[in-house]
């Protein structure tokens, strides 16, 4: 299946929104992550959302966002052409003083299907601004926008906020009338990082106002939710009844790659690392007065990349169970 765009990506958001369920917006930044999430929407049959934030574009891109948002949808699209279901990418959290730069070559080589402007810290009428111009630059190419409006505690890639400040609904009513945002990132007391959902204030009335406004007006739209990691099942349901067609999550997935990999190097750490004292070259290979050399079967970057993949995978499957997307690929 070749990498899919904006219109096609808009059914996949028509359907999740009439038979109420969502995607998964899963971020990633190196392969293992997303080798596991094919593996894990391929055998749940469910459309693949991958998003690239700058910070992790321009950390693939050893300091040039561009160039490694180039590297990472182009391995994104080469993997897609194996797959059995749609495969989509989304620009993530897009600050406005990185959009001139970024945002328009990227549609233009068809990097993305869609891009997330997050003008959140600016007020209303500069958020609208800032967001309705990078619409006016998608529709030629079809992508699809998101805008976010209020504000969601905690940090995100290079997006921090000490505060969280609820949407407003009839400001997002006017919000999304006069940027015309494809979708509407929502704050109703989630948070960005690690955070319980036990931990939050979670709104999910608000989130039903919100919704209920938009449709009032003619002006219904996906609503998204950010700082989705920690939510329990329960919580990503209700939810998703109050309007919710995209879950984002980052954390989680940051968390596993870092647990998976300590765990395998702790637990084959004498076979990796030099005891106290030893003092191994890694160019000769030589530790004098030591007989030490590590095990090559073990420090192999691909057997803990594989456990990376499986750990991604596992745990990917579960979220596709909470937001109810599998079994619903419209590209099978």
């Amino acid at each position: 299946m070749p990498f899919l765009g904006g219109p096609e990506l808009a059914k996949v958001y028509k359907k999740a929104k009439a038979e109420g369920f969502a995607l998964i917006a899963n971020n990633f930044t190196e392969p293992n992550v997303l080798l596991g999430l094919f593996a894990a929407y391929q055998a749940r049959k469910s459309d693949l959302l991958v998003q690239v934030t700058g910070g992790a574009a321009k950390f693939a891109g050893g300091g040039n966002a561009l160039a490694g948002l180039r590297a990472l949808s182009r391995y994104v699209q080469t993997l897609a052409k194996e797959a059995k279901i749609g495969v989509f990418l989304n620009l993530d959290h897009v600050t406005p003083d990185l959009v001139e730069g970024f945002v328009p070559p990227a549609l233009a080589e068809g990097l993305c299907s869609s891009v997330m402007i997050d003008a959140s810290e600016l007020p209303f009428e500069e958020n609208v601004k800032a967001t309705r111009a990078v619409v006016e630059m998608a529709r030629p190419y079809g992508a699809l926008v998101e805008g976010e409006l209020g504000r969601i505690k905690g940090v995100e890639d290079e997006v921090a906020s000490d505060e969280a400040f609820y949407t407003d609904p009839n400001d997002a009513v006017e919000f999304v009338d006069q940027t015309g945002v494809d979708l509407l990132a929502v704050a109703v007391g989630t948070e960005h990082g690690v955070s319980s959902g036990r931990e939050l204030k979670l709104r999910v009335d608000l989130a039903q106002a919100i919704d209920a406004k938009l449709r009032q007006a003619g002006l219904e739209r996906p609503l998204v939710l950010h700082g989705a990691s920690g939510l329990s099942g329960d919580q990503v349901r209700a939810l998703l009844r109050a309007g919710v067609c995209k879950v984002n999550k980052d954390t989680t997935y940051q968390f596993l790659y870092a647990r998976t990999a300590a765990e395998f190097y702790l637990g084959n750490r004498a076979s990796v690392v030099p005891a106290p004292g030893v003092a191994f070259d890694p160019v000769t290979f030589e530790a004098p007065g030591s007989q030490w050399k590590p095990d090559k079967k073990l420090f192999d970057p691909r057997v803990v990349g594989r456990k990376i993949q499986e750990a991604v995978n596992l745990v990917a499957q579960q979220m596709i169970d909470q937001v109810g997307s599998g079994g619903k690929t419209l590209y099978a």
